[in-house]
């Protein structure tokens, strides 16, 4: 008998839990018949619109009309060209012929943070808006690594993108773009292409949920999107070889239009042989924004069922909160509305913004490297060992310099009661990513979550809420690191000034937030005694009601300024759609 038929004889009162009276089997496979549809992506120019170049300063708002091509509108993707980079190397000092490289790179997710804001309109009522940031986190929390790969094309996150000396087997090789003969044009040192930013908005998300056009025959649908300027997305090095000597030289810095020497325009056309843009007027480009929309074409029975019943559509709303200049222990109340799904908040160093280091969520400088720097012994530092080479670990740095989380622990309050026991920087970062994330939310460090929902990924099947508009007030309480103080600075004439921390002073606890903390009397916590030494009684102020502060002052620097929190809360709100309208159901 095979071995086959003996195992199947062996049925025993077990199989019963799994083989009896069974109501599936894997050896037939049955379908099921779907109503006929077609797929068509149409193009959706900006409206009213003839300057197409990004803004030098402040933003720049296009607005997109979603015009009534086919019945449905599904996935959308917002699409923009990007130039030509030639970095050439720049003579800083004719007379000993030094030269230096500029080394211009876009910032990582370039698709991403050049999105300031966008929004889905209803006769220009805003129904769903989000930050090109939330865009970015969102992207982190829900798409594995596989997805992830194709993402960051899409988007510009690639290394000949951010950090073109280290591409495609590169390492600290720069492409700088040098025109030898004069006679052929240097290749560029970033390539130019095109972006295709996914808008994640609720319909484009999944095909359920896709919008109706053909119900709202009395609504305008339009996508507006708003752009950060120019000289928020790329970085160089600083070439200030001139005396004195930038502080910054040789690190990277952000363009400046003003400065002729750190404008866009050295990286626009190709150098001539002297490193000088051939065409310095060239200061801008035309980005050819545009939304790639996937239309669906339906039958005319089922167009003409989607028409005529009312519809209401679940949707994701995003709400934020920021917050500037804070470290150590931090209270602030939060936009908690409707049937909220997760919270996520991240912090970042306020020097990195100055940067365009928007993607560096940690405390430290690269956002990938921990502040060491391991060094070579002497191979006779231990003489009774073998000659070989060691490496030192380096000097132990504080904790607030090599540690890499910003926040340390926190806690949601809700109208004064504590929805979660405070819990340390693991639980949000690592715990809760693990548990409700199905991205890899370790490629991009400092993403703090919690999650009311089983998963919050999916829009299709609520899976839990929080109620925020059942509490009067909501908060979230963190405390954050403090950064290292600055020792000392240089004065005009270039001395080294040592520069004092202000002494400790003792104040009564639950005044520390008062513009004018109270200061404890002198002797306050001490026990009284009479002469003969013997304790007549208690001190004025008990051991907890005090704390020791160190007060701000005009001496007093923080390395790297404070830290800068961005606090985001998504939630649940109904799109109910009838005759020919959207609205939404709940309040925003």
């Amino acid at each position: 008998m095979p071995g086959g038929l003996i195992q199947l004889t062996g049925f025993g009162a077990q199989n019963v839990f799994l083989n009896g009276n069974p109501s599936m089997t894997y050896f037939t496979k049955m379908y099921k018949r779907h109503t006929n549809f077609a797929m068509e992506h149409f193009h959706l120019p900006p409206t009213n619109v003839t300057d197409t170049n990004l803004p030098i300063t402040g933003t720049k708002t296009f607005r997109f009309k979603v015009p009534r091509y086919a019945d449905l509108l599904h996935d959308c993707y917002l699409c923009v060209d990007i130039p030509d980079i030639w970095s050439p190397l720049a003579v800083i000092d004719p007379t000993n012929n030094i030269a230096k490289e500029f080394q211009y790179q876009w910032i990582r997710n370039l698709g991403y943070n050049m999105i300031q804001q966008a929004s889905v309109t209803l006769n220009g009522t805003p129904i769903a808006t989000m930050t090109g940031e939330w865009m970015k986190i969102a992207s982190y929390l829900k798409h594995d690594a596989t997805k992830r790969a194709i993402l960051d094309k899409m988007v510009g996150n690639t290394p000949d993108m951010y950090d073109p000396g280290n591409k495609s087997g590169l390492f600290n090789q720069y492409p700088n773009a040098i025109n030898v003969d004069g006679v052929n044009a240097p290749a560029p040192s970033i390539a130019g292409r095109q972006l295709n930013i996914p808008l994640p908005f609720w319909f484009c998300e999944e095909i359920g949920q896709s919008l109706p056009l053909v119900s709202l025959v009395q609504s305008e649908v339009e996508i507006q999107i708003t752009f950060n300027n120019i000289y928020s997305l790329f970085t160089i090095m600083n070439l200030n070889y001139n005396q004195p000597q930038d502080p910054s030289y040789l690190t990277r810095i952000v363009g400046n239009p003003s400065d002729p020497f750190r404008g866009l325009q050295n990286f626009l056309s190709y150098p001539d042989t002297q490193g000088n843009p051939t065409n310095q007027s060239l200061q801008n480009w035309n980005f050819n924004p545009y939304i790639e929309a996937n239309y669906i074409f339906l039958t005319d029975t089922e167009r003409a069922h989607v028409a005529a019943y009312e519809k209401s559509f679940l949707i994701t709303q995003v709400r934020y909160v920021r917050h500037d200049k804070h470290y150590g222990y931090n209270d602030v109340p939060i936009p908690m509305y409707n049937l909220c799904t997760r919270i996520v908040s991240l912090f970042q160093r306020e020097d990195r913004i100055l940067l365009n280091d928007w993607d560096n969520y940690t405390n430290w400088d690269t956002i990938y490297c921990p502040p060491v720097n391991p060094s070579t012994l002497p191979s006779n530092v231990f003489s009774p060992l073998p000659p070989v080479q060691f490496y030192s670990s380096g000097i132990q740095l504080s904790n607030n310099m090599i540690a890499q989380d910003i926040l340390q622990e926190g806690t949601v309050v809700l109208d004064g009661a504590e929805r979660l026991n405070t819990k340390n920087v693991n639980f949000f970062r690592l715990i809760q990513n693990y548990k409700f994330s199905k991205g890899d939310t370790t490629m991009l460090p400092g993403i703090n979550l919690y999650s009311f929902a089983l998963d919050p990924n999916t829009i299709t099947q609520p899976s839990g809420t929080m109620n925020g508009s059942m509490f009067n007030r909501t908060n979230v309480q963190y405390t954050l690191l403090v950064p290292p103080t600055v020792t000392s600075t240089i004065d005009a004439s270039g001395n080294i000034v040592p520069i004092s921390s202000p002494a400790p002073v003792c104040i009564i606890k639950g005044t520390e937030f008062n513009s004018v903390p109270t200061l404890v009397p002198a002797g306050a916590t001490s026990v009284p005694v009479n002469a003969a030494g013997q304790a007549t009684g208690p001190p004025l102020l008990q051991a907890g009601q005090t704390l020791t502060i160190i007060p701000p002052s005009s001496q007093f620097n923080l390395q790297y300024g404070a830290y800068s929190s961005m606090i985001y809360i998504e939630s649940y709100n109904f799109l109910k759609v009838t005759n020919g309208q959207g609205n939404l159901v709940f309040s925003t």
